[in-house]
């Protein structure tokens, strides 16, 4: 069963192919939920949280719960919605620096999988290639 979201946006910042299978893929992608990670941005040391959700009737996002990972329960497509919170961590406390919605969608091509990164609103902060390092592993 695909899982998709029907005001998924027309016009996606950045698409690329990830070398795994499509359930292979959604596992790791929702993997990634709750992970906090650290990067030096200039002089400025950042902290980088991730949720990770998915879509759920067509017109919300919930939880992605062990229920849905398993083989054969989302098929062919799934449209996950990625929040990125990156707040600087400076000598006076925790700045934010960017809390950004991403919208990303799985699509199954049998040996890989295809995978499309949209802005919720474009403008400052975190953009698309930093979210394809996200989901890629990458730090700075």
């Amino acid at each position: 069963m695909r899982r998709i979201y029907y005001r998924y946006p027309q016009r996606v910042d950045l698409s690329f192919a990830m070398g795994m299978t499509f359930p292979e893929t959604l596992q790791y992608v929702a993997e990634l939920n709750g992970q906090e990670s650290t990067k030096t941005t200039g002089k400025e040391l950042v902290r980088v949280k991730v949720k990770v959700e998915i879509a759920v009737n067509r017109a919300d996002f919930g939880d992605i719960t062990p229920d849905l990972l398993r083989p054969g329960v989302v098929t062919e497509s799934a449209d996950l919605k990625m929040s990125v919170l990156a707040l600087a961590l400076r000598g006076s406390g925790k700045v934010p620096v960017a809390n950004d919605v991403f919208y990303v969608r799985l699509t199954d091509r049998n040996t890989c999988t295809d995978i499309d990164i949209a802005k919720e609103v474009p403008g400052e902060g975190i953009d698309a290639l930093d979210v394809k390092n996200i989901l890629l592993g990458k730090t700075e």
